[in-house]
Formats: C-alpha cells, sequence, structure tokens
C-alpha cells in the first residue's frame, strides 16, 4: 500500500470520527462543499481541536472566506488547516488568505495480521469496556490539567459502538492503559492512546496497540491509520507502522 493509500484512508477515517465526535458533543461542525470545519469554543486554546479538513484544493480555496467568518463567530482565536503530502496546490490560497505553515503531524500506518493473542502479564486485566469513561479520564490525566476538561465533556457523548471499540487494561481496580479504534470499511483508526503516568516503561502502551490490532483483524479490517504525537512515534515505529508523510499544519491567527 502506498503513502498516499494511507493518507486517504486516515483522512477518511478522521473525517468521520470528527463528525461522530460533533453529534451532540461540544465540538461544533461547519459542513460546506468538499470542507468540514471544527470549533471547540469552550477550549479555544486548544488549537489541535481547532481544525478544517478538506477534499481538494479548490474546494478548499472557496470556503477560506466563510471559515475565517465562522471561526470569528465561534470566538476561536487560532484555528489550522493540515495539508496533506503533496498538496501543494492549497498552499497558495493558504498564504495569500493569512495562513502560515508552522509544524507537521507524522501520519501512520500498518497493514493487519491476524497475530495470536498477545501476552497479558500476571495481575493484569484486560477489558473491552462498555464506557469509554475510564479511558477518556486517562487521556484527561496524560495530557495535563489544562485540558481535563475537554475529555471530561465526552464521557457521555462517546460510547462504544459497531464503529467504535476501546480497549482498557487494568490492575485491580486502577485502569492503567486504553485507547479506541474506530473502524470505517476495512480500516481502524487509532485514537485516545494513553498510558497512566505511574505505570510507564511496561509495555502496556504496545499491549493496548497489539489488542486493538488483534481485535480489528478479528472483524475484517485489515489496515490501521494513527496521527502520532512526539511521545507515541518510537511506539508506533516498533510496533510496524509507516510513516505516510507529514501533513503541515498551516495557522490562522484571528488576533
Amino acid at each position: 500500500m502506498t503513502d498516499a493509500e494511507l493518507t486517504a484512508r486516515l483522512r477518511a477515517n478522521l473525517w468521520d470520527f470528527k463528525s461522530l465526535q460533533a453529534r451532540g458533543g461540544p465540538l461544533r461542525m461547519l459542513d460546506l462543499p468538499g470542507v468540514r470545519a471544527f470549533a471547540l469554543p469552550d477550549h479555544p486554546d486548544m488549537r489541535f481541536q481547532q481544525q478544517v479538513m478538506y477534499e481538494d484544493a479548490r474546494a478548499l480555496a472557496e470556503a477560506l472566506a466563510p471559515l475565517e467568518a465562522w471561526y470569528r463567530e465561534q470566538d476561536v482565536p487560532v484555528w489550522r488547516v493540515p495539508v496533506y503530502p503533496g498538496e501543494t496546490l492549497a498552499e497558495g490560497p493558504l498564504a495569500r488568505a493569512g495562513y502560515r505553515p508552522e509544524d507537521a503531524i507524522p501520519a501512520m500506518g500498518l497493514t493487519l495480521s491476524h497475530p495470536p493473542p498477545p501476552h497479558l502479564p500476571r495481575g493484569l486485566i484486560l477489558e473491552h469496556p462498555e464506557s469509554m469513561d475510564e479511558v477518556l479520564a486517562l487521556n484527561a490525566l496524560c495530557y495535563g490539567q489544562e485540558n481535563a476538561g475537554y475529555f471530561e465533556d465526552w464521557r457521555v457523548q462517546l460510547r462504544p459502538s459497531s464503529q467504535l471499540h476501546a480497549v482498557l487494561v487494568r490492575e485491580g481496580d486502577r485502569p492503567l492503559a486504553g485507547a479506541v479504534s474506530f473502524e470505517r470499511g476495512d480500516t481502524a483508526g487509532i485514537y485516545l492512546v494513553a498510558t497512566h503516568p505511574a505505570a510507564r516503561n511496561r509495555g502496556l502502551g504496545a499491549l493496548v496497540m497489539h489488542c486493538l490490532h488483534a481485535d480489528a483483524a478479528a472483524r475484517g479490517r485489515t489496515v490501521a491509520v494513527l496521527q502520532a504525537s512526539d511521545m507515541g512515534y518510537g511506539l508506533y515505529q516498533r510496533l510496524g507502522y509507516r510513516d505516510a508523510g507529514g501533513w503541515t499544519n498551516w495557522v490562522r491567527h484571528a488576533r
């Protein structure tokens, strides 16, 4: 599978995952022809969540003026447009509209196989929870107190379903690591990967990922895709993920 194919799968999966989040939760969505914009006005400083996705450069160029007006209405001071590898036609319109490239997020993909069940160390329990609460609570713990409210907002909105599946590793009553898989077609998008700070360097992140992969493969998925943080990049490489190229964030500052 080519890097372009992996990028296309991640784009489609993330498009649907963000749209799911916008159904009744705090995330707001603007749906324009070929473009979807997402805003989190309750947490305006969370730049990662103020995001525009597009199907092609022409649709993006035509949407830039209404996008700016909408983000200003939401009182969001900064938002971003991730430009996918090789899509240079988007850069000119963005630059003319006042956007500037600032950083990039690696897109990664893995062809799934049917491995044996992962070994579970003694004392650990592997669960497929009926709610996302503890996975989200782990993310709130790992990504800073300033972001805790964001994850708290999703504890009622996101629930496991035929598309959304959660994995949790606990020790006794204590959740140690977790993540979710959002599945679209034959592709599993991996999100919300987190390990309790006191339980790191025990291989629990890899254990959670192996469980997600095995479960997704058993459901007929053939590819896993994700966006990698700096902290997670090395883990995903060791698990066999291939870097399909960075999504460059073109950022617009309203003030």
